[in-house]
């Protein structure tokens, strides 16, 4: 790799990370590129030449959000062997991750509920990688357990719905969201218990 390569790649990693900053502090509409290449020490027409737009670049932020989870999840999974358990690892995953990035994925997640299921059908994206991962080592462990015939991959989705559904409640509401991990669980067991 050649050191101007070298130094672009460190430039895009400083920019991915400015405006991680800002989407969390600001959320999408407020971000300004502006700022961000003021805060990263570059220009704008940096920004937008490696970029190519807010919304590519938002998208950026949303894919390194969820690999960072991913990993998160991983490792803590390595522990646990009872799939209830595990569901409510990743819950907690879940909902800390909404928690952090609540003002950065407001907007989408309000106003666009099909956002995420747009961005995860390519074979590269690490949320396809998320959605086998956690049907294969929780889904259909828990579903044999259960006696249920749903596809794990089926379920992954309703309790991925579910758990979206209680974070949009409570992006509106407030409360304690991570109070909620148990009830999104047994409203999920109840689901696959009526099969």
């Amino acid at each position: 790799m050649t050191f101007k390569r070298k130094m672009q790649e460190i430039k895009r990693d400083l920019i991915i990370e400015e405006a991680t900053n800002l989407f969390i502090r600001d959320g999408y509409e407020n971000m300004k590129i502006v700022d961000l290449a003021k805060n990263a020490g570059v220009s704008i027409g940096a920004i937008y030449s490696m970029f190519g737009s807010k919304e590519a670049l938002y998208n950026q932020y949303i894919m390194g959000q969820i690999e960072f989870y991913i990993e998160m999840m991983e490792q803590e999974l390595e522990n646990h062997t009872d799939p209830i358990e595990m569901l409510r690892v990743v819950t907690r995953i879940k909902f800390e991750a909404i928690m952090k990035n609540k003002n950065g994925i407001k907007e989408h997640l309000m106003s666009d509920p099909t956002f995420y299921l747009h961005a995860s059908f390519d074979d590269n994206n690490p949320l396809m990688h998320m959605y086998m991962y956690i049907s294969e080592k929780i889904m259909e462990p828990l579903a044999k357990s259960l006696g249920n015939t749903v596809q794990p991959m089926e379920l992954f989705f309703i309790y991925d719905g579910l758990t979206f559904g209680m974070a949009k409640y409570w992006i509106l509401t407030g409360g304690d969201l991570m109070r909620r991990i148990n009830q999104s669980i047994e409203m999920f067991l109840t689901i696959l218990k009526k099969d």
